[in-house]
């Protein structure tokens, strides 16, 4: 194992997107190559099955007989998965959360066992052409797309492959299997690269096995793919949380400062108020001497570019497509990660863009209308509101004297 994992780490160009990348269509390609295995495998105890059943012929005769009927009369999606298949993954995969929660562990472990047997089969392809993933939503899919995939078509999974081995981690941990937790955490990463519930469970079992180091960078990996101001300021507490278990508050205190800087938490506030009162000095830290103190415990403290660029171009999309509400949620989403002041100039584009759109659709109303012919159609008036950026917002003042040094000057920094 430790030769292998030295051979990875001799390929890796030092580029940190491009080595996750390359790592993530290797993991790919081995995976393919354990699937293979493994039904390569399944096949042979088939046969073997086949060979001690003497009536195995008649069984096959009868079963694929059955299911030409249902499959005749079943419904598919788009993507040519079986409908009535995934409400019944799904329901199963509800059933085993409601089974953890009632304490029925080990039914809730072999029913996961048999959802994950049956998941794997049907999620498998041999396209080359594709990477499956179980996205969340059409904008992470757009993430993946933008990001990982490359010249690659990101297809959903007919199921939640990502939530099924989430539940499967907490079932094991429940069961003591701390590295089987772990692993299912890995293949849950492996469906859906971008699940924060994943990584972030990740990042709880290494600081519970006091693997710091490996926690600090599975935080590190989870604030490589945060596209929201909140995702960020979560992973700047994680990462105040670990370096104050350390004994590092003067460096737990910068981290809470970043965190403060992207959202203006209370409960961050409460941290802040609460090291300074421990430890007075604190209080004179400066949001740039934050940033730098972060930047010496090797903490990025911007979002990824990558990321940022990914995000860019979906809102491009929205804006092609027209659907201007959600193209200026986004907007205000890049400009609390970003503070880019010429976004300033796209949000009152679209604004305009969106009013447009609603008089236009309000001419269209009235012309509809059809009014009597002694009545002349008239048309309301768009009211022309001003268009408010909730990112952009100034932070109120804080209570405790102690903090209002350092979050007054990440104020100013906005």
């Amino acid at each position: 194992m430790k030769e292998k994992i030295n051979i990875i780490k001799a390929n890796l160009t030092g580029d940190f997107e491009k080595d996750i990348q390359d790592l993530y269509t290797l993991a790919q390609d081995k995976q393919k190559e354990l699937e293979d295995g493994i039904e390569t495998l399944n096949a042979i105890n088939s046969v073997i099955e086949e060979l001690e059943n003497t009536k195995t012929n008649e069984v096959v005769e009868e079963v694929d007989e059955n299911n030409e009927n249902v499959e005749e009369s079943l419904e598919e999606t788009s993507d040519g998965f079986d409908v009535q298949k995934q409400e019944q993954i799904n329901s199963m995969i509800a059933e085993l959360t409601q089974d953890l929660q009632n304490g029925d562990i080990d039914e809730a472990l072999t029913g996961a066992e048999g959802v994950i047997a049956e998941v794997e089969e049907l999620s498998k392809s041999d396209d080359n052409t594709k990477i499956y993933c179980s996205c969340s939503s059409d904008f992470e899919k757009s993430m993946m797309k933008y990001v990982f995939a490359g010249d690659k078509e990101v297809v959903d999974t007919p199921y939640s492959n990502d939530v099924l081995y989430t539940v499967y981690s907490d079932i094991l941990l429940a069961k003591k299997k701390t590295k089987a937790a772990m692993d299912a955490l890995d293949r849950a990463i492996y469906w859906n690269f971008l699940s924060r519930d994943a990584r972030s469970k990740k990042i709880d079992l290494y600081y519970r096995r006091n693997e710091i180091v490996k926690c600090l960078d599975a935080i590190k990996k989870l604030q490589s793919i945060s596209y929201t101001a909140q995702d960020l300021s979560e992973c700047y507490n994680k990462y105040a949380f670990v370096f104050e278990s350390l004994k590092d508050p003067k460096s737990a205190y910068a981290l809470y400062v970043v965190s403060y800087y992207y959202v203006n938490d209370e409960n961050v506030l409460a941290e802040l108020n609460r090291l300074a009162e421990q430890n007075p000095e604190l209080a004179d830290m400066t949001l740039e001497e934050a940033f730098q103190l972060a930047k010496d415990n090797e903490v990025n403290v911007n979002p990824n570019n990558r990321i940022v660029g990914a995000y860019r171009n979906i809102i491009k999309d929205y804006i092609e497509s027209g659907d201007i509400d959600f193209a200026l949620t986004l907007v205000e989403n890049d400009y609390a990660i970003t503070r880019d002041e010429q976004l300033n100039e796209v949000y009152t584009s679209l604004v305009d863009l969106k009013e447009q759109q609603e008089e236009s659709q309000e001419t269209e109303e009235v012309v509809e209308e059809e009014p009597a012919a002694e009545e002349k159609p008239k048309k309301t008036a768009t009211k022309k509101t001003t268009a408010k950026k909730t990112a952009t917002k100034k932070t109120t003042t804080t209570k405790k004297k102690t903090t209002k040094k350092s979050t007054k000057k990440a104020e100013d920094k906005e």
